[in-house]
């Protein structure tokens, strides 16, 4: 009989490949030779895991917008204005080179990263 522990670690690896696009077959293989479970026990994991995914709330919510560039300039341009009132050199040529890079800046990217996808 296994512990909570190992069931809970069993549907996070379950999770974290599904979120991956991995097929459920071949996930069932990978439990089930990974853990040392059943296929059937693999396949339950697997069903848990996709009912998590489906009830949780991962994403943004539905008001927030992504970051935008001329958000990230504005915050900078601020931290800029009072690192110049401090006096502080090193933290003005910090964020001097920061405006820098947000200027060239297009915001983020949407594709997917993932080597799996």
């Amino acid at each position: 009989m296994a512990s909570q522990v190992e069931i809970q670690h069993r549907l996070s690896y379950a999770r974290a490949m599904l979120e991956r696009g991995i097929p459920v077959a071949s996930l069932a293989t990978m439990i089930s030779a990974r853990y040392f479970v059943s296929r059937s026990t693999a396949y339950s994991d697997i069903t848990a895991a996709e009912q998590e995914i489906q009830v949780s709330d991962d994403g943004p919510a539905d008001d927030e917008s992504p970051c935008d560039p001329t958000a990230v300039l504005a915050m900078l341009q601020h931290r800029l204005d009072l690192a110049i009132a401090k006096g502080n050199d090193q933290q003005v040529c910090q964020l001097i080179k920061a405006i820098d890079t947000a200027t060239k800046w297009q915001g983020y990217n949407s594709d997917s990263v993932s080597p799996f996808a």
